[in-house]
């Protein structure tokens, strides 16, 4: 992942890579040789030789919060990769420490740029469908990652399918539904031999009385992902069951329209970094937030407790509307609810 960033703010007109950061110092030399950059293995130094803007961390979850606080602490914003943290409270700290230090913090989220999310996004919005009444979707692989690296390994990751396929499409339906209030679910391990769940549902009610439906697996051999959107006068459905790409738009009087997508080139990384810095171009807040990460990090874990007490579980977001409103006063927009790599 964090060669494929490298390569996308390299190729940007806008923005200058000054330098990569790997624990594996062979591995950030090829890097920084390959995109004509410095390098470091120690990201503490990256930062203060280099006096970045911006630090896009590609780590591990475990290490999050550290490389988030360095980057914060120096002056530096920071694009962090989805999960925002293996827990809320870690979560929460990263938020803290980039309002405390004035600097912007956004988790990616690349699935909001998929065309065919950005076309359901903007028939909800158009009223196409009328009111929302309830969203059921699902998302995952087929454990291929399993095998590598820290995926497998609890300490690292934090959690299993929810938190790492899962964030996706808990961040897209705060997105598309608005604030969450409470949570059911239930998380176990079906297939994998890994210390964690490979298979979750949860139940989420959000604050406008919709409901949403999700499920996120390790076991999911067709992947990707799948959504249906319903409301008072249609639906639309998201299949991005790959290889395909469409969203099928439906009205209650039988009209049904097709937007295909599946022959356009993948392109939502290029996309999100090029909207990252366009934004900041122009002064505003990029999104999704930290706050937008720390609430997908808590509805992830709403489910993990609601899997180990069997019951429902308190997500209002009460006791951190001060934190989110630290965060809107760093920028110009609010949270939008409904190797490493340095970018000057």
């Amino acid at each position: 992942m964090g060669e494929r960033r490298a390569r996308t703010i390299a190729e940007h007109d806008d923005a200058s890579l000054v330098a990569v950061t790997d624990v594996d110092a062979d591995e950030a030399r090829d890097v920084a040789q390959r995109f004509e950059c410095s390098w470091s293995s120690n990201v503490k130094q990256s930062i203060d030789e280099e006096a970045v803007d911006h630090v896009v961390v590609c780590t591990p979850n475990q290490l999050h919060e550290e490389m988030t606080r360095a980057a914060a602490q120096a002056g530096s914003n920071v694009l962090c990769e989805k999960p925002l943290a293996r827990t809320p409270e870690e979560a929460r700290r990263m938020v803290e420490v980039a309002a405390t230090n004035g600097v912007t913090l956004k988790v990616s989220s690349n699935l909001r740029y998929f065309p065919s999310v950005r076309k359901a996004k903007e028939l909800v919005e158009s009223g196409a469908i009328g009111d929302l009444n309830f969203v059921r979707g699902w998302i995952g692989n087929d454990g291929w990652h399993l095998d590598k690296d820290w995926f497998s390994e609890e300490e690292q990751i934090g959690g299993g399918a929810l938190l790492d396929n899962g964030s996706h499409l808990l961040d897209i339906y705060r997105w598309f539904i608005g604030e969450v209030v409470e949570c059911v679910g239930y998380a176990t391990n079906a297939h994998h031999d890994v210390p964690m769940e490979d298979v979750a549902l949860g139940i989420f009610e959000f604050s406008d009385g919709t409901y949403g439906f999700l499920q996120s697996s390790w076991t999911e051999w067709d992947d990707y992902m799948y959504l249906e959107l319903n409301g008072s006068d249609g639906y639309i459905r998201i299949d991005n069951r790959l290889p395909d790409s469409e969203v099928v738009l439906g009205t209650t009087d039988g009209y049904q329209e097709r937007y295909e997508f599946s022959k356009l080139p993948p392109s939502s990384y290029d996309d999100e970094m090029a909207d990252y810095i366009d934004r900041v171009k122009h002064e505003e807040k990029p999104v999704p937030t930290g706050f937008d990460g720390l609430r997908a990090v808590q509805m992830a874990h709403g489910v993990y407790r609601a899997t180990r007490d069997s019951e429902f579980v308190d997500l209002r977001p009460e006791a951190d509307e001060e934190l989110m409103t630290e965060m809107d006063d760093v920028g110009e927009t609010d949270s939008e609810t409904g190797a490493e790599g340095a970018v000057r």
